[in-house]
């Protein structure tokens, strides 16, 4: 399957037979997949990986969107999986329900064992 490409979410590429290799072997929630080493969204043009290792913090956000639907207004939840690095950048992926967050959350926080999780504001002040 050479049809995919990849890139480094937060800037630091890795071996690409390595990524491609986990990226086959991973296993998908919601909107991205999870593998051994990597953690991969869909992105416009390629699939984005975040190694485990690189992240500090993470913690689910919840959006309310409002869309309207004829005359209709209506909201529409919308749980975000965001992810902070160690070069302090952050990384909002969209996961679909809150359960699919929590998974996620627990995959990240067993490949990487120094991972902060959940929203304080003493950590956006710590990590950002």
């Amino acid at each position: 399957m050479k049809g995919y490409e990849f890139a480094a979410a937060s800037g630091r590429n890795h071996d690409e037979s390595m990524v491609r290799r986990d990226f086959h072997a991973a296993k998908a929630v919601g909107g991205i997949r999870y593998g051994r080493y990597y953690l991969f969204q869909q992105g416009i043009t390629k699939w984005l990986y975040i190694d485990y290792n690189d992240i500090v913090w993470a913690y689910r956000h919840l959006e309310d969107v409002q869309s309207r639907l004829g005359r209709r207004t209506a909201g529409v939840e919308m749980h975000i999986l965001m992810i902070v690095t160690r070069d302090r950048k952050r990384i909002g992926v969209p996961v679909g329900s809150e359960e699919n967050a929590v998974a996620v959350l627990r995959v990240i926080q067993q490949r990487n064992a120094f991972v902060d999780i959940g929203f304080a504001k003493e950590k956006e002040e710590k990590y950002l």
